[in-house]
């Protein structure tokens, strides 16, 4: 009575999935409506299965389960199943088995609750504790539970993480017991000012560990309970190399390693405070490479890094411990002199920078590997002294720069003071600069012709073509005055080959006027010359001018030649295989190896003028004429000297046996309307063979 009682009150239960199976056929007696649902089953439907029909696990299985309930227990808790539901898929069921008598037989009363929604809950905290122990075991901090007192609770290892001591002997011990003393002292400062505020506390700290290693760390506490902190620890080496790296990198030239601009001005702004306290000078200099570009342009930017770093090791090891010297950017410099008592001091240091730079530098070509050929480098100097010269370091700076560009215009490898009217001729070279960009397409350039003479006959056997200025408020303007500044900004290039067109188209005019044909020589600037199109460029020109290439003559300097020995001799083959005469100039000014010179196809070898101003009658001055004259008749060139402007000159080069020259006692450079009618004029020849040879002018020009 008992049991039917029990059957009628689990049938009434509506909370759960109830079905009562019979224990022989193991067919299903009866079911509520909450199981007939949860399986998708109408109850007619139901009642015509069997327990086999609906528990996903072996026949065998659900038979022993059975036979053990009706031998040993009454209940058995299938805690995680698998029902199987009308349309075949499956539900996480578990499942209770109680055996009952009812009507007097013993059945099976099976409860089966859904437990998808607590499964799935239980994967995803089962996947959240995994992903909390694998965050936790990725997290490269010490962390670490410590007591207002400092006494150690816990410790939770980082990997790879530098400690003074293992984990294991922290927990218990005071933190004077375990980190250095400063250490503990900061340490226990901070846990005291986080108990006391309540707020995160983070700091810094050095600790050197077992290993004799410095590492570098941040300590971030938080109060994580009655007093008590959480102390996580986290290595920073990496960051403070980082920081250092940057911080390094702010304040210095990656090229070379020496100072940039940033800390130069630092180091100029205290030592300027210091000179003004002990009432001391100091020196502030520029300086630069000359030419640099050129040789970076032609040799690749990787010989020109060295060749930078080099330049570098060189002026650094001409100056004091406590001299300064930095990389202003590109191929410019600056030193910091101070403490010196006098101007002499500043140019003494001057002088062994341009003395260091004599000896050649060998370098190796980046692609290749091998060594280029020996570079030959000079430095033009700029000096400005505190206080004479400026109080600040912007105007020493800017007066440095002034002094710089003064040793330029003197023919560069020189020092140079700053003088105040150095200021205002910086400014006219600006607006000569600004104004040069328009010079050419305005037409304002002119080219001047000076006649080149055969002492013997007196006849013009060619003439130099030389460019010249007309500015539209200043006149005409030097070529000193603006050349350079062409070169260095690259309208050299442009102008240089207007120079080009404009003398062989004239020399065409004077050959079809009927004059005899001679030679027109034109200067290639060192940046023309670097052009790899140079020999087609030329070519071109001729084509359009009509003029034959043996009336052209092209004049390169030694410099420009000793730059690059490679490139200059694969130009030069070209050029020459166009039938142009070829000349170096200024020989004597550079450092050219005579092994070199022989292999180049020269035809003329030009003395600069610079060896005939200082010709006189004494025999050193004679000896060095003499050499270069015999020379150029040894490699069987045509030697013309330059610069000749008295009749003594004349006299010992026709001693000798110098016989084509060209100066100012011939001509001065003569615009075209003169030159032409110099041509007509046999009055050079007549007055080359006058014995009293009278000069027209006193200022050794002959008057056309």
């Amino acid at each position: 009575m008992e049991s039917e009682k029990r059957y009628c009150a689990a049938i009434e239960q509506p909370s759960g999935g109830i079905y009562f199976v019979d224990v022989d056929s193991k067919g299903i007696l009866e079911a509520n409506q909450a199981i007939c649902n949860l399986l998708g089953y109408t109850q007619e439907e139901f009642l015509e299965l069997t327990l086999y029909d609906i528990l996903v696990v072996d026949r065998e299985i659900i038979n022993s389960d059975i036979n053990l309930l009706l031998t040993e227990k009454q209940f058995l808790l299938i805690s995680d199943g698998w029902n199987r539901r009308k349309d075949g898929s499956l539900v996480n069921v578990e499942v209770s088995l109680n055996l009952i008598c009812c009507g007097g037989r013993k059945v099976i009363c099976a409860v089966g609750r859904d437990i998808t929604d607590r499964k799935q809950a239980e994967e995803l905290l089962r996947k959240s504790e995994a992903a909390n122990r694998a965050l936790l075991n990725a997290i490269p901090d010490l962390m670490i539970r410590i007591t207002g007192d400092g006494t150690y609770l816990d410790a939770i290892p980082a990997k790879n993480f530098q400690t003074w001591t293992t984990h294991r002997d922290m927990v218990g011990k005071n933190i004077y017991d375990v980190l250095p003393p400063e250490i503990a002292r900061q340490r226990m400062y901070y846990i005291k000012q986080a108990l006391s505020t309540g707020e995160t506390q983070i700091y810094e700290f050095e600790l050197t560990c077992e290993d004799a290693k410095v590492s570098y760390q941040e300590a971030r506490i938080v109060v994580s309970g009655e007093n008590e902190v959480l102390v996580i620890v986290r290595e920073i080496s990496d960051r403070k190399q980082a920081e250092a790296t940057i911080q390094y990198h702010a304040f210095h030239d990656l090229l070379t390693g020496l100072p940039n601009r940033t800390m130069f001005d630092r180091h100029l702004s205290t030592a300027l405070a210091n000179a003004h306290n002990s009432k001391t000078m100091l020196a502030v200099m520029f300086l630069d490479m000359d030419r640099f570009k050129t040789i970076n342009d032609t040799l690749g930017h990787a010989v020109g890094d060295r060749l930078l770093q080099g330049f570098a090791e060189r002026v650094k090891a001409c100056l004091r411990e406590s001299d300064i010297v930095a990389r202003w950017g590109g191929d410019e410099f600056t030193v910091l002199v101070p403490q010196i008592t006098s101007p002499e001091d500043a140019a003494k240091v001057g002088q062994r920078i341009l003395e260091a730079l004599k000896p050649a530098f060998y370098l190796q070509g980046h692609a290749t590997g091998e060594e280029t050929p020996p570079l030959h480098i000079t430095s033009s100097i700029g000096i400005a002294l505190y206080p004479h010269d400026g109080e600040d370091a912007e105007t020493l700076l800017r007066n440095a720069d002034a002094a710089l560009y003064r040793a330029k215009e003197h023919g560069r490898n020189n020092y140079r003071f700053y003088k105040p009217e150095m200021n205002a001729q910086a400014s006219q070279l600006l607006a000569l600069e600004n104004r040069l960009h328009q010079a050419l397409e305005q037409r304002e350039f002119e080219v001047y012709y000076q006649p080149q003479i055969h002492i013997n006959t007196g006849e013009i056997i060619g003439m130099e073509a030389l460019v010249r200025w007309r500015h539209p408020e200043l006149g005409l303007v030097s070529p000193g005055q603006f050349i350079h500044l062409a070169e260095e900004n690259g309208l050299i290039v442009p102008i240089g080959e207007w120079v080009l067109r404009t003398a062989c188209a004239q020399n065409k005019a004077w050959q079809n006027a009927g004059f005899s044909p001679l030679r027109v020589a034109v200067n290639l600037s060192p940046r023309q010359f670097q052009q790899p199109n140079i020999a087609s460029r030329v070519a071109m020109v001729l084509e359009e001018t009509g003029l034959d290439p043996q009336y052209l003559e092209l004049e390169i300097t030694e410099t420009t030649i000793m730059q690059n020995l490679d490139f200059a001799s694969e130009m030069l083959r070209d050029l020459q295989t166009l039938g142009v005469y070829i000349s170096i100039d200024d020989f004597g000014t550079g450092y050219s190896s005579l092994g070199y010179l022989k292999k180049f196809p020269f035809d003329k070898l030009k003395i600069d003028q610079s060896f005939v101003r200082d010709l006189k009658d004494n025999p050193q001055d004679i000896a060095i004429i003499s050499a270069m004259i015999t020379l150029g008749r040894g490699l069987n060139l045509k030697v013309v000297a330059e610069g000749v402007e008295t009749r003594e000159q004349l006299e010992l080069l026709r001693s000798l046996q110098s016989e084509e020259m060209q100066g100012y006692l011939f001509s001065q450079p003569l615009a075209v309307e003169e030159a032409t009618n110099l041509l007509h004029n046999p009055l050079i020849k007549t007055k080359i063979y006058c014995s009293t040879f009278c000069i027209a002018c006193s200022q050794n020009k002959l008057l056309y």
